[in-house]
């Protein structure tokens, strides 16, 4: 919708400019550091605590009503509000929410309405079902006609195809539909592996960014830029609707891709950690630090079953899992016989908790790819990936 509000930054640079306020001065009176209101004036953004953005509100003279109007048209996308005539759904929303001194999120965990749906509502101006409707009436203190009528007015709007109506008035995915939804991380994974491509590979193929993609494989955490979504879903050759339930799925809940390997069985030893693991609810990090390993030991033997080669590694995983030494000697030659089956059959990767398989033609990035990728690291980045490296060698 067109923003024809004036925003929060253009208010600002005119109530400094007008009282002869300072930016520190503006920051200590309204309990915000220098540079959050340095990022107000400069980039724009809006305040995310409440109790920061009612200092600014105060600060400005604003009421609440013109407050929620300024609100509305800083963020991303900005949405006008009109003073007066119907309101749309996403209109009406944001206005009572923002008036009220509320963020979507401190909403969310007051009306215990999902986060992703009350953003499809502010954001993408979609229509929830009628249950998640009457919660936001009670909540926001509507009426079923204000409610009723903002409905209309925005399918009616989406109907007759206004420009000013958002493209994404849709349905919002039930709970169900993102439970049965599969993983966006393991999707991809699973279609890499189908392909029988490289991760690098795929990623040239398909114009997907190789670092984001690994990310996204080895985190679970989606891609947020919308130059890296659509050709993720082109690639997986998915209709818009199941995309988009995956990737809510995928940022309430990112689950790392793992790759299938029925074929090669676990080490008892590896059997043994995971048992453990699982009783006391650890993550690989936490596993780390009470077997007091490094992170990058415990993810090779728990997600890889790779057997420790230093004496004091087994002492500690000894001890750890309780057991006398002649019953940990026994565990260990056990699982090293498992080890020599393995051997017998297609080598599996142990670089990363996901790698596709590789083609005969291509193991990975070339030389030139990596050394670009790595001139495009900030300072602080490539020292994490040099000390990285560095407990590799």
């Amino acid at each position: 919708m067109l923003q024809v509000k004036p925003q929060l930054k253009e208010l600002l640079q005119q109530h400094l400019s007008q009282k002869g306020v300072s930016i520190r001065v503006f920051a200590e009176r309204t309990g915000m550091s220098y540079p959050t209101v340095l990022s107000l004036l400069h980039k724009g953004s809006v305040p995310r605590k409440p109790e920061h953005r009612e200092s600014v509100r105060r600060e400005l003279g604003l009421d609440q009503d013109a407050w929620a109007s300024v609100i509305a048209a800083s963020q991303k996308d900005g949405i006008d509000i009109p003073e007066d005539g119907p309101l749309t759904l996403q209109q009406l929303v944001l206005k009572s929410l923002l008036s009220q001194g509320f963020t979507e999120q401190s909403f969310s965990k007051l009306s215990d309405i999902p986060y992703p749906t009350l953003m499809g509502m502010t954001r993408k101006g979609a229509i929830p079902r009628a249950d998640t409707l009457a919660l936001l009436g009670e909540k926001l203190g509507l009426t079923q006609e204000q409610i009723d009528e903002a409905v209309e007015l925005s399918r009616a709007l989406k109907r007759d195809g206004d420009d000013t109506a958002d493209d994404a008035i849709a349905e919002v995915p039930s709970s169900e539909a993102l439970s049965d939804a599969p993983n966006l991380a393991q999707l991809v994974a699973d279609h890499i592996a189908g392909s029988g491509a490289s991760i690098a590979h795929y990623a040239r193929q398909h114009g997907v960014p190789y670092l984001s993609l690994t990310k996204l494989l080895n985190s679970g955490v989606p891609p947020r830029r919308k130059s890296i979504l659509e050709p993720l879903s082109r690639a997986l050759g998915l209709s818009e609707q199941a995309f988009e339930t995956s990737l809510i799925k995928s940022k309430q809940s990112p689950t790392p891709a793992s790759a299938k390997r029925d074929d090669v069985a676990m080490t008892p030893l590896q059997e043994a950690l995971h048992r453990l693991v699982q009783a006391k609810g650890l993550t690989t990090k936490a596993f780390s630090e009470l077997a007091d390993l490094s992170v990058l030991t415990a993810t090779k033997l728990l997600k890889h079953g790779d057997l420790p080669g230093r004496t004091t590694t087994h002492d500690k995983l000894r001890n750890l899992l309780q057991v006398t030494p002649e019953e940990y000697h026994d565990l260990l030659e056990r699982s090293r016989e498992t080890g020599r089956e393995s051997e017998e059959r297609p080598a599996a990767s142990t670089a990363m908790p996901y790698i596709a398989p590789a083609p005969a033609a291509s193991t990975g990035p070339s030389v030139s790819e990596l050394a670009e990728l790595i001139e495009r690291l900030n300072p602080r980045q490539r020292e994490a990936l040099k000390s990285f490296i560095l407990t590799m060698v």
